[in-house]
């Protein structure tokens, strides 16, 4: 059993929204765990840590069929690279149906380093969340474990039912469920060093990652090149019996928690960097003016991600024809950012 703290850090609470600027809405869930984990640990430089370079791609199974939309903060979700000695790894749990308890010693055991725990287990059972009757669509869902006792779990999740009556996204879960849930589930296993770089190079290496990754994409859906293709998903979704539940899970969704993040956490970074300000005033205008096409273009997402909400609950040609607009202007926007980057790296940093 793990004893509560004598003063419960919020987790997933708004408090390190205002002391970082960072909207937790527009992270990744799996980030904004991690984020609040670190900060409980006395780590104060979370934006930095855990800025990821910009990137975009429209994911698609073998087939062809769209399966969601994923940015910077997702491109290596399952081997997560970060910066200021930040480093995460995900571990899955034992599976064991003759050791059923074994299932949570992940999770004891970094609760035991004193961590509250990112964990992703199968939402099915567990009455508490939203997903709690929703079909697994693909992209599993994190939520925090910060204490856990023989019969109840202490968790922190930002997507509950109403009837959990959970408080500022904190509550508790029986653990019988969550012991079923994560059988098998990954467990983000995560610690925090001193940095093994200085600052300049980890920022370098952003830079030219987020210009690359958008100018010269791996794939034909990727980069600029894949929010230009962006009004075609949309029209192939729209088209399809289960356009609902497509347009909302695998676009609207993913939109506003997996792309919006990346240019947004990137822009907090660029706003009032250090290293970008020594280099003079050229260098500090340009990236003053990075970010705010950065949060320019954070903000298109949220404006697509809502049209096409919309036309998921409610579908007509002119809401059609509003997403594909939304989609036109979020690839201007984000243009605009990446030659603000370009610029950037062109300008000194040294790319990788």
């Amino acid at each position: 059993m793990t004893s509560a703290p004598e003063a419960p850090f919020p987790y997933l609470g708004r408090e390190l929204d205002a002391v970082e600027g960072v909207a937790y809405a527009r992270l990744s869930c799996w980030v904004h765990c991690l984020r609040d984990a670190l900060y409980a640990t006395g780590v104060r430089d979370t934006a930095r840590a855990l800025a990821q370079p910009v990137n975009f791609v429209v994911e698609r199974t073998p087939e062809g069929e769209l399966l969601t939309l994923y940015g910077g903060l997702d491109t290596e979700y399952h081997a997560p690279r970060f910066q200021r000695g930040v480093t995460a790894a995900w571990e899955t749990s034992p599976g064991d149906p003759q050791r059923p308890d074994a299932a949570l010693d992940l999770v004891r055991r970094e609760l035991a380093r004193g961590h509250a725990v990112p964990v992703s287990p199968r939402l099915a059972g567990m009455r508490h969340s939203e997903f709690y009757r929703v079909p697994y669509f693909g992209y599993p869902h994190t939520f925090l474990v910060h204490r856990l006792e023989s019969d109840v779990a202490f968790v922190a999740d930002r997507n509950t039912r109403k009837a959990a009556a959970f408080e500022d996204n904190r509550g508790t879960v029986p653990a019988g469920e969550l012991r079923e849930g994560m059988a098998g589930a990954p467990v983000l296993v995560w610690d925090a060093h001193g940095p093994s770089a200085d600052w300049e190079d980890e920022l370098a290496l952003l830079l030219a990652r987020s210009v690359r990754q958008m100018t010269e994409p791996g794939l034909p859906q990727a980069g600029l090149a894949g929010l230009r293709a962006l009004p075609e998903v949309i029209d192939e979704i729209s088209g399809l019996p289960a356009r609902r539940r497509l347009l909302q899970m695998r676009v609207s969704g993913p939109l506003q928690r997996q792309v919006s993040g990346d240019r947004h956490l990137l822009s907090r970074v660029l706003a009032e960097d250090p290293v970008l300000r020594a280099r003079g005033p050229r260098t500090a205008a340009l990236a003053a003016r990075t970010s705010v096409l950065l949060q320019a273009s954070s903000d298109a997402v949220l404006d697509l991600a809502r049209a096409v909400f919309l036309l998921a609950g409610s579908w007509s040609a002119e809401t059609l024809e509003l997403c594909r607009r939304r989609a036109r202007d979020l690839y201007e926007a984000d243009a605009r950012a990446v030659e603000g980057l370009a610029g950037l790296v062109s300008g000194g940093s040294a790319a990788s």
